[in-house]
């Protein structure tokens, strides 16, 4: 029998959790026709809709700006599908503009995309933070997000081509 070290049982852990977000369904067949996305103090404004672009193994997304009052206050970002890259690197990413922040519009923007997350019949996505960002860990507690892991990135990932080397791994499972 071989032994196993931490590392390789933790890498082989991960590569499980890959195999088994890559294994869930969903819809993609074109981008939908958005319903209204307000929550009463926020909502979100499509700018962009991204094809998926294959040989560079990226998904369909949709691209909001979070929007209060006539001002944007941030962006929210929506990957479609399940792929090893979006593993590392999250179906949601959102950026709150710094005279903005801590007043909880990152988990409401969240929030709003639950339609547009069901209407492509995806019922986890994930959400991944820089292991170091408190603020965006408080994102994904606020949401009911389980922290899966801090993974190491692999040097394939763009995120680790921009410097980073860790991320925490949340799953947000939009269903409870």
């Amino acid at each position: 029998m071989t032994k196993h070290t931490g590392t390789e049982e933790i890498m082989s852990e991960v590569l499980d959790e890959i195999v088994y977000y890559n294994s869930l369904s969903y819809k993609f067949n074109d981008f939908i026709d958005l319903p209204e996305l307000f929550d009463g103090v926020i909502y979100l404004l499509c700018v962009e809709k991204h094809p998926a672009i294959p040989e560079k193994k990226w998904v369909p997304s949709y691209s909001f700006d979070i929007c209060m009052d006539e001002k944007t206050t941030g962006n929210i970002n929506l990957r479609i599908g399940y792929t090893d890259r979006l593993y590392y690197g999250g179906h949601i990413g959102y950026s709150i503009n710094e005279e903005y922040r801590g007043n909880g519009y990152a988990a409401r923007a969240c929030r709003l995309l639950i339609p547009v997350i069901k209407a492509h019949e995806m019922k986890k996505v994930l959400i991944t933070t820089n292991h170091t960002n408190k603020a965006s860990m408080r994102v994904c507690e606020k949401l009911g997000a389980r922290h899966l892991r801090v993974a190491q990135l692999p040097q394939w990932h763009d995120l680790y081509e921009e410097g980073q080397r860790f991320q925490n791994i949340y799953e947000w499972d939009i269903e409870q």
